[in-house]
């Protein structure tokens, strides 16, 4: 949850020097400093299966940190390079045979690779590219490409994506995971792939209605919509469109005066919350995933690594903000539009509330 959460600070383009949220934001990395200094991951629990999870929001989180320090110029935070090398190679080194990523990172064939753990893994290793971080051993790119062959065997001619590849013991097809397919496509650079297109067709067709917070379905699942507006506003044109409209305004309306997200229906993580108050981390969790989906008007590293078509800042890929935030307008930066798909800058008002 701490990566989750400093994933939002940072996707605001919040750093430690921040005068409203720094200290938080300086807390949240030193803690996971502190966890990579002491254990081979970034858990609390390291010998959990789902420490694979774990590790890699974390690592993600700790490479955007990171990226954010060294580009704006903030002083270094102790061991962060070290740590942060230090995970990269965890995930370089223990991608499975298959090409995806298992519970607890396990190598060994036929172990439980799945294309949620192996998504969260392929956003770590694309923001450790954005930062020019190189592992001690291995190649970022090569686990990239390995990653875009397992996704590829995970994609359906209907444009859905399936938990686990064909063959295995649970290969069903499920919505929740298309966002989780184009989304690490378009990370390992195979935005254009056969299997991208298609889920991004399944999400022009069936998600181009309003969003029921509510619903105790897929509609307000926002595990698959955090991938999906992200996988969307990638792509560009009437897939972000369609997509735009349909988040947007209902994940406002779920937002609270004191800016919490009220509980949506989906009954699991980050999902409805029960009678007795539930578990702090869904609450934490939902409030995570709201936020990054909202957040992804400005994120401050694009998911592809080319941001087609979205505003770029002067020889930085940062803060995709209709008015740039305060770190970037100190640091005397401008905007850029390009060519491509996605909204241009100044075409970003339509979308933004």
């Amino acid at each position: 949850m701490t990566g989750m959460a400093l994933l939002s600070y940072l996707a605001h383009c919040e750093t430690p020097l921040s005068e409203e949220f720094g200290e938080t934001v300086l807390k949240g990395i030193s803690f996971l400093v502190d966890q990579g200094m002491k254990n081979p991951v970034l858990s609390l629990v390291p010998q959990r299966n789902e420490v694979s999870y774990d590790h890699a929001v974390a690592t993600y989180a700790l490479c955007e940190a990171y990226t954010f320090c060294k580009q704006m110029d903030i002083p270094s935070i102790s061991n962060l390079e070290k740590v942060v090398i230090k995970a990269v190679d965890k995930i370089v080194d223990n991608q499975n045979t298959d090409g995806g990523w298992a519970y607890n990172y396990n190598t060994k064939a036929g172990a439980h690779t799945d294309l949620s753990v192996t998504g969260w893994n392929v956003q770590a290793l694309k923001a450790a590219e954005h930062g020019g971080i190189r592992p001690s051993k291995g190649e970022i790119r090569t686990a990239l490409r390995k990653a875009a062959a397992y996704c590829r065997k995970c994609g359906k001619p209907d444009g859905l994506f399936t938990y686990m590849q064909e063959g295995r013991e649970d290969a069903a097809a499920r919505p929740s995971l298309v966002g989780v397919g184009v989304l690490s496509l378009q990370m390992c650079g195979n935005g254009s792939d056969s299997a991208a297109r298609k889920g991004l067709d399944w999400m022009l067709k069936n998600t181009n209605q309003p969003f029921n917070w509510k619903a105790n379905n897929t509609s307000s699942n926002l595990y698959q919509h955090y991938y999906g507006v992200q996988a969307a506003m990638n792509r560009g044109g009437d897939v972000w469109k369609a997509y735009n409209k349909a988040f947007r305004d209902s994940t406002l309306g779920a937002q609270a005066t004191d800016g919490s997200f009220t509980p949506n229906g989906f009954p699991g993580p980050g999902g409805l919350v029960n009678s007795n108050g539930g578990s702090i981390n869904d609450k934490i969790y939902r409030q995570c995933l709201a936020t990054l989906m909202l957040e992804v008007y400005y994120r401050f590293l694009p998911g592809t690594g080319k941001a087609p078509g979205i505003p770029n800042l002067i020889d930085r890929q940062a803060c995709l903000a209709l008015v740039c935030c305060q770190p970037c307008k100190q640091a005397g930066q401008q905007y850029i539009p390009v060519q491509g798909n996605s909204p241009h800058f100044s075409e970003m008002r339509e979308f933004l509330p």
